[in-house]
């Protein structure tokens, strides 16, 4: 019995090792994730002004042209 329980407790340590490695890995994947999201929504903003000042120019063309 006591075989089985030290060996129990080995195992138990090592899951909690484990456990822990997930852990921060998490961690530092979640920190990630924010700065590419916060990224990207700078990225939109920038598209959605480019497509603006696209169509504004397409209007003055268009004005011109008249």
């Amino acid at each position: 019995m006591d075989f089985l329980e030290k060996n129990f407790e080995q195992e138990r340590k090592a899951l909690k090792f484990r456990v822990l490695e997930l852990e921060k890995k998490l961690e530092g994947i979640t920190q990630e994730l924010a700065v590419v999201e916060s990224t990207l929504e700078i990225r939109n903003s920038d598209l959605a002004s480019l497509q603006h000042n696209l169509k504004e120019l397409e209007e003055l063309r268009e004005m011109k042209e008249v």
